[in-house]
């Protein structure tokens, strides 16, 4: 199992010091700017009705966040890169459980 110091030590060898951050720490994060997000399998998903504030998309893209176009959601892997899921939704594959 990789500890938060095994995952920030393999992005210091790619010349990247930043931590990423375990599920825990990113869904607190969501709670902090009260974000209603889903865990849907071993990542955190957040979905807004209007397009939020430069600032909070800011803040989201400086977590980690990803925005995906195509299921219209930011996204956040908590340090669990996985293959594009282009052929089947991650929301039919996996529980999902909001924060």
């Amino acid at each position: 199992m990789e500890t938060k110091t095994d995952k920030t030590k393999k992005d210091e060898a790619k010349g990247n010091s930043r931590h990423i951050p375990d599920m825990q720490e990113v869904i607190a994060f969501c709670k902090k700017l009260n974000l209603a997000g889903k865990v849907v399998g071993k990542w955190v998903w957040v979905f807004f009705e209007d397009k939020p504030e430069d600032a909070l998309r800011q803040a989201l893209k400086d977590f980690g966040f990803r925005w995906s176009a195509r299921r219209g959601g930011w996204a956040h892997n908590c340090g669990n890169p996985s293959r594009s899921a282009s052929k089947s939704s991650p929301f039919e594959k996996y529980q999902v459980t909001t924060i």
